[in-house]
């Protein structure tokens, strides 16, 4: 079969746009750039030389470290948004970087040797009495490479669906019912908070919790993991036993100003469900 002129082999393809024939079948995998034509007998795919921007803007993109999805989502983008998109991810990365440096400073402290994940460190336990909370909700199942990113993208649907509904003097809470790690795969609850509880997808009881400010540089994980091994030892001593999952409450919107939570019944405490056995 001869083809017409203007089209280029994979092969050629991979030339011009310095990207390998494998990354070029993962990217038509995820639909950001498909052949112009895939012979129906031979499986060759051939490519229009004016894709290759395409192709190269997603080479930038991936040298950048920007995710798949996201890469998507700037390509299908208009003109006129996509600097906006761009922006919110270069944001995104300085932050994720003066995170990693504070990281860094911190473990090269004089008591940084003493202040590695799950040891319980030097960490300042807290508690409180809070009040039920209404809250629309999303359920995800991710790793710790995408954490970030899921609970950017179910917020941003949830805060859309509540609308004016939203809770603006409540935070932002994740909630883990099981472990999220390289390997494992949760799942969380992110939950917005909303005004009218005859909207909302449950209902955050009030009752006690334990609480620990988490330090800047230790909004990550695996850093994080000390403040979780904290509030649950709290919750599990002195006659204490844990209520709920545990939770991350992200303060004002802000990605780096966390807490993490337990609530908690206290040896005095009768859990209202024991009374109904």
């Amino acid at each position: 079969m001869s083809e017409p002129a203007e089209r280029l082999s994979i092969g050629e393809f991979s030339r011009l746009t310095w990207l390998s024939p494998k990354a070029l079948r993962l990217y038509e995998r995820r639909g950001l750039l498909r052949p112009d034509l895939v012979d129906e007998y031979t499986g060759y795919r051939y490519y229009l030389p004016t894709q290759a921007e395409r192709a190269q803007l997603i080479a930038l993109l991936r040298r950048a470290d920007m995710p798949l999805a996201r890469i998507g989502a700037v390509l299908d983008a208009a003109d006129e948004d996509r600097p906006a998109l761009l922006g919110a991810y270069r944001a995104e990365m300085i932050r994720a970087h003066e995170r990693a440096v504070a990281l860094l400073d911190d473990l090269a402290s004089p008591h940084g040797d003493d202040r590695s994940a799950g040891d319980g460190g030097t960490t300042e336990v807290h508690s409180r009495e809070v009040a039920a909370q209404a809250f629309v909700s999303r359920t995800v199942r991710t790793t710790a490479g995408d954490l970030p990113a899921q609970i950017e993208r179910a917020a941003a649907a949830l805060v859309g669906r509540a609308g004016e509904n939203i809770d603006r003097s409540s935070p932002l809470v994740v909630a883990y019912h099981g472990e999220v790690s390289w390997e494992s795969d949760g799942p969380i609850d992110v939950r917005v908070p909303v005004l009218d509880p005859s909207t909302a997808d449950g209902i955050e009881p009030a009752g006690s919790e334990f609480f620990v400010e988490v330090p800047f540089g230790e909004v990550q994980f695996p850093t994080i993991l000390r403040s979780f091994d904290a509030v649950r030892g709290a919750a599990s001593r002195d006659g204490n036993r844990p209520v709920g999952p545990p939770r991350e409450i992200y303060l004002d919107g802000d990605p780096f100003r966390c807490q993490v939570a337990q609530g908690f019944l206290g040896p005095a405490r009768i859990d209202p469900t024991d009374q109904a056995r």
